[in-house]
């Protein structure tokens, strides 16, 4: 009967463990295939607000979702929109961000939706 008890107990959990465990190793491996590098920045004045182009090129082997990617510009959220809803491996996309800083030196910081992070500084 005390058999009984921890083996109903104890097979479930080591069940959810093994779970997690390949839901981890799976993260781990997409993490480590992901990388991503800025290749331009342009920022045209329009005046009242600030505009930044933003090439990005995937020299990973995922596809990444760019609805989910953040970019941040001087450690503010930036709100952009992307010209495709896909970056494939060695393909590049345009990101048009408006941002509310100006002038000097800016840090550019692009995250994926799995966490790997580029930085990029651009002078004006």
């Amino acid at each position: 009967m005390a058999v009984e008890i921890v083996t109903t107990d104890l097979l479930p959990t080591v069940e959810d463990i093994n779970a997690s465990y390949g839901t981890m190793k799976d993260r781990i491996q997409k993490q480590l295939q992901t990388d991503i590098a800025v290749t331009m920045v342009t920022r045209p004045e329009n005046g009242t607000d600030y505009t930044y182009n933003i090439s990005v090129k995937n020299t990973g082997s995922n596809t990444l979702l760019t609805d989910n990617f953040l970019i941040l510009i001087n450690g503010s959220e930036s709100q952009f929109t992307c010209s495709h809803q896909h970056l494939y491996p060695e393909n590049i996309v345009h990101f048009h961000v408006v941002s509310q800083t100006s002038g000097g030196e800016n840090r550019i910081k692009i995250i994926t939706n799995n966490g790997i992070a580029v930085y990029y500084t651009y002078r004006e």
